[in-house]
């Protein structure tokens, strides 16, 4: 078991990590999204963990794909990730300008029409485009009340509670009493959450549940939240647009089985609902997350 680092490493750690942010918040958005293509292609060459987690992920989720096709995805999500580590810096640090670069929303108009009539909202928000500036969006034109999950720097945190809570987020820490709070929150008002549903949740918060045809570890909170609540869902996403233009918000509606209070149907209907925003833009989701680091007994491990 590893130690734990001391407060004054952590510190370090935190005063790098927000540094490097800052310099990337100067770079203008093209020269921003220049740099994270040449990360992306760095991490191509080198043949990183990042490379072989994503060959992974994708050779399992579309086993019908052409080899030469899954290569192109592999090297093309690994620019798309990169990009989204160095953008991150001129969104957290200048949050108004990331807002000024979204170019319009799609499916917004169902939203807007269920808040206005009193229901509230549980948007499922993958690792999928720029989910930082769905956020800034999110919060600037509704109610939004997120959890948030403490990184270990302080200093980042600081910087991210900062960015987040800029246009009003409402944050809940990620714990029980966090999502009892949420909860009592989303009962009794019309207001608007967002949840990261394609993460691994630990073992006493999930269950196996098919995601592109591949056993994954699926959180059971999003369906619980939606029985608890009466809330209606939506799949969201900021999506990267081409010759650093900005981004695109897309909103759509999931698959109807997830309203099902039975987890064996919900569950699948979740992650079915993701892989249909994930295919309009493959290329942009974080393909080199470990989503199927936790196993099915007596299945062998994939990374």
């Amino acid at each position: 078991m590893g130690r734990k680092s001391s407060p004054r490493t952590q510190a370090r750690k935190g005063r790098l990590a927000t540094g490097a942010l800052r310099l990337m918040s100067w770079l203008p958005l093209p020269l921003n999204r220049a740099l994270g293509s040449l990360i992306g292609r760095l991490l191509w060459w080198l043949r990183s963990d990042a490379r072989r987690i994503s060959e992974v992920n994708i050779a399992r989720c579309f086993p019908a794909m052409p080899a030469a096709q899954q290569r192109q995805l592999v090297r093309a999500s690994l620019i798309e990730t990169a990009k989204g580590s160095t953008e991150i810096g001129l969104v957290w640090h200048r949050p108004d300008y990331a807002l000024s670069l979204i170019r319009g929303a799609e499916g917004d108009a169902l939203l807007r029409e269920t808040l206005a009539g009193g229901r509230p909202v549980l948007l499922l928000v993958p690792h999928l485009g720029c989910w930082e500036v769905l956020n800034f969006w999110l919060s600037h034109h509704f109610s939004l009340h997120a959890m948030y999950n403490p990184s270990g720097l302080p200093a980042v945190d600081q910087l991210v509670r900062d960015s987040r809570e800029h246009f009003g987020t409402v944050m809940y820490p990620a714990t029980a009493r966090g999502v009892a709070s949420l909860v009592r929150t989303l009962k009794k008002e019309a207001v608007l959450t967002a949840i990261l549903p394609d993460q691994v949740p630990d073992r006493r918060s999930g269950r196996f549940a098919p995601f592109f045809g591949e056993p994954a570890y699926t959180a059971t909170l999003s369906p619980k939240l939606i029985q608890q609540t009466g809330a209606r869902v939506f799949v969201a996403c900021a999506r990267r647009l081409p010759d650093s233009e900005g981004y695109r918000i897309v909103l759509r509606e999931p698959d109807p089985a997830l309203y099902d209070s039975d987890l064996d149907a919900s569950l699948p209907a979740l992650n079915r609902s993701i892989e249909s925003l994930i295919l309009e833009m493959p290329e942009q989701y974080l393909w080199s997350y470990k989503r199927f680091r936790r196993r099915p007994e007596g299945t062998p491990e994939l990374y």
